[in-house]
């Protein structure tokens, strides 16, 4: 994985990677929770104090 600034560096990047040509590189965007809306995170935050708490839980 490697992290550059944007999707134009990604493409310059790759055309530098000595890479044969029947290899697939695939450009992947990386999200962070600060990436998404305030009501998203907040659930995922509920959702992750949820499941951090010491309790039953049902398998199934």
């Amino acid at each position: 994985m490697i992290q550059v600034k944007s999707k134009a560096e990604a493409v310059e990047w790759i055309a530098r990677w000595p890479a044969p040509e029947i290899e697939v590189i695939e450009i992947r965007q990386a999200q962070e929770l600060a990436d998404f809306p305030a009501e998203v995170q907040e659930t995922l935050e509920k959702r992750s104090e949820l499941l951090s708490q010491p309790g039953e839980r049902s398998e199934g």
